[in-house]
């Protein structure tokens, strides 16, 4: 299978959307918020970003070129969706400023979004140079059922439309907006643990991963 590479070549007037995550295994509650993202936002691409070390979480089930495999496999008849592998690449921990900062160097004439949850966000100024990040792209914080912002989060929703406003333009940097996507209540541990229990997942993620983690026998206790 031929590996993603990081985004090359796209229109000068590109909206590019990046959605990080684990994806271990990527699953519908990943991937249908990730297609009605990219519709709404008339995105020219959604680039999902696997980690390679998650900062929130231990060692992962699969190694990072499984998830990688897996996500091709995922978003093939999805022509909006694609991967960006930079952060699976670096052996290292890997701060989102950095992944924006190079992006923006290849292309400079793009509008960024970078997707992220309510709860994330509730926590934003605990990230790597959280002002750089807002420098460099915008935000978009997808509502969660259950997740609540912090006195942080909704002053700088504040801040941040009181100057930019809040409708991200062309050429856009440094906006919040709030999007509501359709929420499938599934997890990757819930996933993992079905699958260790030897109990089906269909219908919980595409046919394709789950032959993938059948053929690899993923995710088993023995």
């Amino acid at each position: 299978m031929v590996e993603s590479q990081p985004p090359q070549d796209l229109p000068a007037a590109a909206r590019i959307g990046l959605f990080g995550g684990t994806f271990d295994p990527v699953h519908y509650g990943h991937l249908r918020p990730a297609v009605e993202m990219a519709e709404q936002y008339d995105l020219s691409t959604l680039y999902l970003m696997p980690n390679h070390r998650p900062a929130h979480r231990g060692p992962t089930g699969a190694t990072t070129q499984m998830r990688i495999d897996m996500l091709n496999i995922a978003i093939q008849s999805a022509p909006r969706l694609a991967i960006d592998t930079r952060e699976a690449e670096r052996d290292k921990p890997t701060y989102t400023f950095d992944s924006l900062k190079e992006l923006k160097a290849e292309q400079p004439d793009a509008t960024l979004l970078f997707f992220l949850g309510l709860d994330a966000f509730a926590e934003f100024d605990t990230w790597h140079n959280w002002e750089g990040v807002l420098e460099l792209a915008n935000l978009v914080v997808v509502s969660r059922p259950g997740a609540t912002g912090s006195d942080f989060s909704q002053n700088l929703v504040s801040r941040q439309q009181s100057v930019f406003g809040d409708t991200i333009a062309n050429g856009a940097e440094g906006v919040i907006e709030t999007c509501d996507v359709t929420q499938i209540a599934i997890s990757a541990t819930d996933v993992r643990r079905r699958i260790a229990e030897n109990l089906t997942v269909r219908f919980l993620l595409p046919e394709g991963v789950s032959e993938y983690i059948d053929a690899k026998r993923l995710y088993r206790i023995s």
